[in-house]
């Protein structure tokens, strides 16, 4: 085979092919199309990530102030402090 039909045979297969001689890939093989569906999954759940840690946050900051209105509230002390006394004194009452 000479130059010349070398050279043809390479562009033939170069054009059905793609560069790399993968049907459609070009320069990529599979590997790095992968790779690069893969960053691209990430990059967009990226923005998700951090919508879902606002959202834990506001939760948290919710939970929180509702604690805070509870625990000021007098009655709330009151009623702990009952129940634990009446759990102590019935466990005094069953000793013998």
């Amino acid at each position: 085979m000479n130059t010349s039909t070398a050279h043809m045979a390479v562009s033939a297969r170069t054009c059905a092919d793609g560069p790399s001689g993968a049907a459609g890939l070009g320069k990529a093989g599979p590997g790095k199309l992968r790779r690069a569906a893969k960053k691209a999954k990430q990059a967009a759940e990226r923005g998700m990530a951090t919508a879902e840690y606002a959202v834990g946050i506001l939760a948290a900051v919710a939970l929180a102030l509702v604690m805070l209105k509870v625990f000021n509230a007098g009655t709330f002390l009151d009623t702990i402090a009952k129940m634990i006394s009446s759990i102590f004194t019935k466990i005094l009452g069953w000793l013998p």
